[in-house]
């Protein structure tokens, strides 16, 4: 009996944890990028901007906090990350609100690099160390239900803000959407509480490191850089993130060249990422079951030739295609992150997170970008997709450099 009401309390407190998470991160990321999309279309006809000028506000929001994220990891590392949360979500709710009075291209990179800062201290890392730091068995399906929120942001976010552009107009329809962040705010103020470790006894420096509470062996940001697996992770992640986000933050525009109307691509995109969250829910709990690194590998592979189909340009192909880049990267996305965790630990994540941010933050907003550049250049989005097209199967061969690298801690020990 005792047995069961502690398993009970034990899967209560990992929802209950993972469900903040989710939340999260449909707040920051749907609102500063895959949700904001919607209002693309209304920006470009009222202000005449060409589609890299608008792009450009993406690469400066995700280059920007790739390169804020190591001091911002410092500071979680130290301060913990209950902080850093609430600050980004009121900057989010601030800034949302002084969007809807944008009058140049200048105004919307400035909100962009606020979103930036916001970003770094209540997005995906944060949320990650929060969920790892307070979950320990099943670790691997509390990331995936968290790390779904920023495909829910996708879904939901658009959701929201298209009945308000129709009916009020972009501008006041951004600062309606500016109260979403204080209610999240006021759950995350409620409910999480800091976390303390105790102090450890040293060492010895060649040992692998356990640590008790979390069960995860723990690397030094000095120990995790001097690896192959951390370099792998980091160039792997440029690929991917710049074929992403170059995918994402153009989808709602490639479909509308594609002769789809406003409301069915705002419900594709919906649905596009009502796919990712699938994936990323299943691959969390998979993980719990089968090796990460394997699977890694399968969902680079799937988005990829899901990415061929898009770059063909013709839609017959949109949905066989979106299906298989949704399942590809949602798998994908939450491996990558949940392989940083077991393989470099939650003590140094802050900094070892961030410098992996940086790679990550600018594949990301060059993709976000260069995509729109191409386009333009080009007149189409098949250039732009092809690129991409390359880049992953880059990726791909650097998934085979992507390895555990305990077991050889291990066994350099015991020589």
């Amino acid at each position: 009996m005792i047995t069961n009401q502690n398993n009970n309390s034990s899967f209560i407190k990992l929802l209950g944890i993972a469900i903040l998470g989710f939340f999260l991160l449909m707040v920051t990321n749907g609102m500063t990028f895959s949700g904001i999309t919607i209002f693309d279309e209304a920006l470009l006809n009222e202000f005449g901007w060409t589609k890299s000028e608008l792009k450009f506000r993406d690469f400066v929001n995700l280059v920007a906090a790739s390169f804020i994220m190591p001091f911002v990891g410092v500071i979680i590392d130290k301060y913990g990350v209950k902080k850093m949360m609430i600050i980004g979500l009121i900057m989010i709710s601030v800034f949302y609100y002084v969007y809807s009075f944008i009058q140049t291209t200048f105004h919307m990179y400035a909100i962009h690099f606020a979103f930036a800062i916001a970003v770094s201290g209540a997005g995906t890392l944060a949320t990650i160390i929060m969920v790892s730091q307070r979950v320990s068995k099943n670790r691997g399906t509390a990331i995936g239900i968290a790390l779904a929120g920023t495909s829910a942001g996708g879904i939901i976010i658009p959701q929201i803000g298209k009945p308000l552009l129709e009916f009020f107009g972009w501008r006041a329809a951004f600062q309606w959407e500016a109260l979403i962040p204080v209610v999240v705010l006021a759950l995350i103020i409620a409910f999480i509480k800091p976390i303390k470790y105790k102090e450890q006894t040293a060492a010895p420096a060649e040992e692998t490191k356990t640590d008790k509470e979390t069960g995860l062996v723990e690397l030094k940001f000095s120990e995790a850089i001097r690896t192959p697996v951390f370099w792998a992770i980091c160039f792997a992640g440029i690929c991917c993130f710049y074929s992403i986000m170059g995918i994402i933050s153009n989808l709602f525009l490639y479909l509308r060249e594609l002769n789809f109307s406003v409301t069915d691509a705002a419900n594709a995109f919906s649905i596009f990422f009502a796919i990712i969250l699938i994936a990323k829910l299943s691959s969390g709990v998979v993980t719990d079951f089968i090796n990460e690194h394997k699977l890694f590998k399968i969902q680079v592979l799937l988005m990829t030739l899901g990415t061929v189909g898009i770059a063909m340009n013709t839609e017959d192909l949109v949905w066989p295609s979106l299906i298989a880049v949704g399942l590809g990267w949602g798998g994908l996305y939450t491996l990558l992150n949940y392989i940083i965790i077991t393989t470099f630990g939650v003590k140094s994540a802050g900094k070892i997170g961030g410098i992996i941010s940086i790679f990550e933050g600018v594949g990301s907003g060059i993709g976000a970008w260069l995509t729109g550049v191409i386009s333009d250049q080009t007149g189409s989005y098949s250039a732009s997709f092809w690129v991409v097209v390359v880049l992953l199967v880059i990726a791909l061969g650097i998934s085979f450099f992507i390895k555990p690298i305990i077991s050889n801690q291990k066994t350099k020990t015991t020589v």
